[in-house]
C-alpha cells in the first residue's frame, strides 16, 4: 500500500511539476500573454483525458493484471524522447494562432511523457482496487494522494525550484525522479499481487438528503451488463458539469490574478493549488467538507459575482481583493468536490468512467476558458460562466419559496448589481455591509430554487458589458479582448482620452485638439523619458521602442530622428492609429514593426539605435524575457557604441531596480534610475537607463537629475537570464503593506 501511495504522490508532483516548467519556458514566446498558462492548462487536460481514456478503454478490455503488463512498457517509451534526450524550443514566429500553436508544440515536446504520466493515477486506483491489500475497498484515497502530489508540485515550484534553480537544473532533477517513478513501478509488480476481483465501493452518505445513497441513484438496473452498470445519463452529465465548473472557476481566478499583477508561475499556483486541495479534502479516506459551505451555496456564488464588479471599482487593496477572490475559490472547489464524492460510483468498475467524465468536463471547461470565451467576449465574463455552472448543479431543495418571494429575491438580487454603483461612488463601510446583506440574503433564498437562481446568474452574465460601464462609471468607445488581454478606451471627465490594457494605463491624450499633440502621463515632457528626449543627451538620430501603447513617444520624434516602434499585438496599432492622434500627429517619421520584439529587433542592422526604450508591459509589468542578462545582449549588439537603454519599470507590486542593478553589473554598464511623481500633465513613473558611455552618464546626474543605483546594496539573488528568473524576491511588500494600512476599513 506504502508502495502504490509512493508511486501516486510522485507520479502527480511530476506532472503538475513539467507543466509549470514548460509553461514558463514557453510564456516569452508568447510576448508574456497571461493567456499562455490558460492555454498549456488546456492542453494537460486534454492529454489527461486522452490518458484516462486510454487507461480506462484497456483495463475494460485486458483487466488489470493484462494492462500493467502494457503499463510497464509505456513507462520506459518516452525515454526514447523526452526525458532522456533534450528537447529544444525555437520559435521563429507564430503562423498558428496562439492557443494552437502552443498546443502544437507541446505535443512534439513533452507529449508523450505527459500522457503516460496521465494515466498513473487511474493505475494505481486499480491496482489497488484488484490487489489483496487493506485498503482496497477504498481506492478513491489515492485519487487524494494524486491531488496532493499536485499540490505539492505547485507549493515548492515558486519557493524552492524557481527560486534556487535555473530551467535547465529543474529539468536534469525532474529526469532523475521520473526514472525513479519507472523503476519503482517495476518494483511495485513484482511485488504487489492481484486478485483480479473488483468489490464494491462504499459510497458515502448523502449530506443533504441524510441518506445513503442507494444504487439506483447512479445506475438503470435493466441495462445491467457483466462488466458493470451503465450509468444513467443524468449522472455522466453531473460528472462532466461539476468536472467543468471547477476547472472554469480556478483558470477564471487565475486570469484575473494574472492580468492584474503579472503572468508568473507564483501566481499561476494559487488559483490550481486551492482547486487541488480541495480535491484533497474531499477525496481521503475520511472526507471532509464543512457542512455550511453546503448550506450557504447560494449566497458563496452571489458574493463571488458581486466580487467580479467589486473588483473593477478599485476601492480594496489589492491584495485584499486577491484574498477574497481565493477564498470564495475555495468555497466553490470544495462545493463541487463534495458533489463530486457524493456521486461516486458504486462499483469499481464504473470508477474509471468517473474520472473519465471528470477529466472530460475539466478539458472542455479549459477550452471554453481559454480558447472559446477570448474571441466572443470583450470581458472576462467565464468568471460569472463558471458560478452558472455551479449553480446549476445545486441539487432540488426539500422546501421551495412560493413564486412571489423568488420573483421578490431575483429582483433585489439584480437591483444591488445595477442600483448600488450609482449611490455609491466611493468606499465606506455602511455601503458594503448594505450590498452584502441585500446579496447574501436574496441568494440565499434563490438557492432553493437553481432555476431563479440561474436566470438571474444568466442575467448579469448577458448585462455584464452595461454593469461594467456602471460599476467602472465610463462609458467605453470601445472594448476588445484578444489572447493578450483586454483593451478599453474611454473619454474621461478631465478631458483626456485613455486606453487601459487590463488594470494598467497605456496611454492618455488630451481632446482639445489644440492640445492634443502634447504627450500625456508617464511620457510628459517633464517626465524621465520626456526630459530625457528633449535634451538629446543620446544625440540620437534613430529610436527604438519595445511596446507602442498609444504612441506618445511619436511627439519627439525629429526629422532627422525617426522611431522604430516594435509592438506585439496588432489591435494596439489599430487602436493607436484609429482612436489616437500621436502616430498621425508625429513631426518625424514614425514606423510600427509588428510582431514579436526579440524576433524582429534581431533583424534591425546592428548598431541602429542610439537609445532603446523596453516599454512593454504584460499584466502590470515588463515581461521578465525582455529584462535579463541575454536579452541585454541583443539589445547591446543593436545599439550604437555610445547609446543607452532606457528601461520602463514604474510597478505596484514588483521593484526591478535590483533585477536591473545586478544586470549592469555583470555587463559592466552604469545604471541610473529617474523617479518622477505625479505633477500636472505627468503621472508618477520610474524609468532605469543603462550606458557603458561614462561622459553621457555624467551628464545624466550632473545635469539630468538621474540617481545612480548602488549596484552592490542592490545585489538581490541571482542575475536574470532566459534560464532563470524569480519575482520573489522583487516583491513589493512595502508598497502591499502601504496600500492596506492606507484602506481604512470603518470608513463612515
Amino acid at each position: 500500500m506504502a508502495l502504490l501511495i509512493i508511486l501516486t504522490f510522485l507520479s502527480a508532483f511530476l506532472l503538475f511539476q513539467i507543466e509549470l516548467v514548460i509553461a514558463k519556458l514557453f510564456l516569452p514566446n508568447y510576448g508574456g500573454s497571461y493567456l499562455v498558462w490558460g492555454a498549456c492548462i488546456v492542453f494537460f487536460q486534454a492529454v489527461l483525458l486522452s490518458g484516462y481514456v486510454f487507461a480506462h478503454w484497456l483495463l475494460r478490455r485486458l483487466g488489470t493484471s493484462g494492462y500493467l503488463k502494457l503499463h510497464l512498457w509505456l513507462l520506459f517509451i518516452p525515454l526514447l524522447f523526452f526525458p532522456l534526450r533534450d528537447f529544444h524550443l525555437s520559435f521563429t514566429g507564430n503562423s498558428l494562432p496562439l492557443v494552437l500553436d502552443i498546443f502544437w508544440r507541446l505535443i512534439v515536446t513533452i507529449g508523450p511523457v505527459f500522457f503516460v504520466l496521465s494515466t498513473m493515477s487511474m493505475v494505481t486506483q486499480s491496482w489497488l482496487a484488484a490487489s489483496l491489500l487493506k485498503g482496497r475497498d477504498n481506492p478513491y484515497g489515492l485519487y487524494a494522494v494524486s491531488n496532493l502530489g499536485s499540490f505539492t508540485a505547485l507549493l515548492t515550484y515558486p519557493f524552492v525550484f524557481e527560486q534556487y534553480l535555473t530551467n535547465t537544473e529543474q529539468l536534469q532533477i525532474w529526469r532523475v525522479l521520473y526514472l525513479i517513478l519507472a523503476f519503482g513501478n517495476v518494483l511495485a509488480w513484482r511485488l504487489i499481487k492481484i486478485d483480479g476481483q473488483p468489490i464494491p465501493i462504499d459510497i458515502g452518505h448523502s449530506e443533504a438528503e441524510g441518506r445513503r445513497i442507494s444504487m439506483r441513484s447512479f445506475a438503470q438496473p435493466a441495462l445491467e451488463r457483466s462488466e458493470g452498470l451503465r450509468m444513467t445519463e443524468n449522472v455522466l452529465l453531473r460528472w462532466l458539469c461539476l468536472g467543468a465548473a471547477g476547472v472554469v472557476m480556478f483558470m477564471s481566478v487565475t486570469n484575473i490574478i494574472t492580468y492584474e499583477v503579472a503572468p508568473v508561475p507564483l501566481l499561476w499556483v494559487i488559483p490550481l493549488g486551492i482547486y487541488l486541495m480541495a480535491f484533497v479534502f474531499n477525496f481521503k479516506k475520511n472526507p471532509w467538507c464543512p457542512s455550511w459551505i453546503i448550506r450557504s451555496i447560494g449566497p458563496i456564488i452571489g458574493l463571488q459575482a458581486m466580487m467580479y464588479f467589486l473588483a473593477q471599482k478599485h476601492f480594496l487593496p489589492v491584495i485584499l481583493v486577491i484574498i477574497l477572490l481565493c477564498a470564495f475559490l475555495f468555497f466553490i472547489c470544495m462545493y463541487t468536490q463534495h458533489q463530486l464524492i457524493r456521486a461516486k460510483p458504486s462499483s469499481s468498475r464504473q470508477m474509471t468512467l468517473f474520472y473519465v467524465m471528470i477529466s472530460l468536463g475539466g478539458f472542455l471547461g479549459g477550452i471554453l476558458t481559454s480558447w472559446i470565451i477570448p474571441l466572443i467576449s470583450n470581458t472576462l465574463i467565464e468568471y460569472l460562466v463558471g458560478l452558472l455552472l455551479v449553480a446549476l448543479m445545486i441539487p432540488p431543495a426539500k422546501v421551495r419559496l412560493p413564486l412571489w418571494q423568488s420573483c421578490l429575491c431575483a429582483l433585489l438580487a439584480l437591483s444591488a448589481f445595477f442600483v448600488w454603483p450609482y449611490y455609491f461612488k466611493e468606499y465606506h463601510l455602511w455601503s458594503f455591509v448594505l450590498l452584502w446583506m441585500v446579496v447574501g440574503f436574496s441568494f440565499l433564498a434563490l438557492a432553493s430554487d437553481k432555476k431563479f437562481l440561474a436566470v438571474v446568474l444568466f442575467g448579469i452574465i448577458l448585462a455584464t458589458p452595461w454593469l461594467e460601464s456602471i460599476w467602472q462609471n465610463v462609458h467605453f468607445i470601445i472594448k476588445k479582448r484578444n489572447y493578450y488581454g483586454i483593451y478599453e478606451v474611454y473619454d474621461s471627465s478631465h478631458g483626456v482620452r485613455v486606453l487601459i490594457h487590463g488594470t494598467t494605463l497605456h496611454g492618455i491624450e488630451f481632446l482639445d485638439e489644440g492640445k492634443r499633440r502634447i504627450p500625456l502621463g508617464y511620457y510628459s515632457p517633464v517626465s524621465a523619458i520626456g526630459s530625457l528626449l528633449i535634451a538629446d543627451v543620446f544625440q540620437a538620430k534613430r529610436l527604438g521602442v519595445v511596446g507602442l501603447g498609444t504612441g506618445a513617444l511619436s511627439m519627439y520624434a525629429k526629422p532627422g530622428c525617426p522611431i522604430d516602434y516594435y509592438e506585439l499585438d496588432g489591435d494596439v496599432k489599430n487602436l493607436a492609429s484609429d482612436y489616437f492622434w500621436y502616430l498621425a500627429d508625429a513631426p518625424g517619421e514614425v514606423n510600427v514593426i509588428l510582431g514579436d520584439a526579440r524576433l524582429s529587433l534581431n533583424k534591425a542592422p546592428d548598431g541602429a539605435y542610439d537609445l532603446l526604450a523596453i516599454d512593454a508591459f504584460s499584466g502590470d509589468s515588463i515581461p521578465t524575457h525582455l529584462v535579463n542578462k541575454d536579452v541585454l545582449v541583443e539589445y547591446r549588439r543593436k545599439l550604437a557604441p555610445r547609446g543607452g537603454i532606457v528601461f520602463h519599470i514604474t510597478n505596484r507590486y514588483l521593484n526591478l531596480e535590483p533585477v536591473l542593478a545586478k544586470i549592469a553589473a555583470d555587463s559592466g554598464a552604469y545604471v541610473a534610475v529617474k523617479d518622477v511623481g505625479d505633477q500636472g500633465i505627468n503621472m508618477r513613473s520610474i524609468w532605469c537607463i543603462l550606458t557603458w558611455d561614462d561622459e553621457r552618464f555624467l551628464e545624466l546626474i550632473t545635469r539630468q537629475n538621474w540617481q545612480p543605483l548602488d549596484i552592490l546594496s542592490k545585489d538581490q539573488g541571482r542575475i536574470w537570464t532566459d534560464d532563470y528568473s524569480t519575482i520573489l524576491p522583487i516583491i513589493n511588500m512595502g508598497e502591499l503593506a502601504i496600500s492596506l494600512k492606507s484602506f481604512k476599513l470603518l470608513t463612515w
